[in-house]
């Protein structure tokens, strides 16, 4: 597989709750579907491209949540959600 066609996807960091916040956090705390024992906070701030093999889905979250931690990205990437 040569290097540009290999598929990427955006990881980012998941803290339990209760730590010292950082700008783009979005807190989890509607653990229905989840499989988390307590609330986490999703760090947006946080994010790393990994190869999609290399991932493994651990959890779901809602869609409320998905579209904020999504909106969160773009703004930290600078990316207008008009376009």
């Amino acid at each position: 597989m040569t290097r540009a066609s290999r598929a990427i996807g955006v990881g980012v960091g998941l803290v339990r709750g209760g730590r010292r916040g950082w700008p783009g956090d979005v807190v989890l705390d509607e653990l229905s579907g989840t499989g988390l024992p307590t609330p986490f906070v999703i760090r947006t701030a946080k994010v790393a491209a990994i190869e999609a093999r290399d991932a493994t889905r651990l959890s779901g979250i809602g869609d409320g949540v998905r579209a904020e931690v999504l909106g969160r990205l773009r703004g930290h990437l600078g990316i207008d959600p008009a376009r």
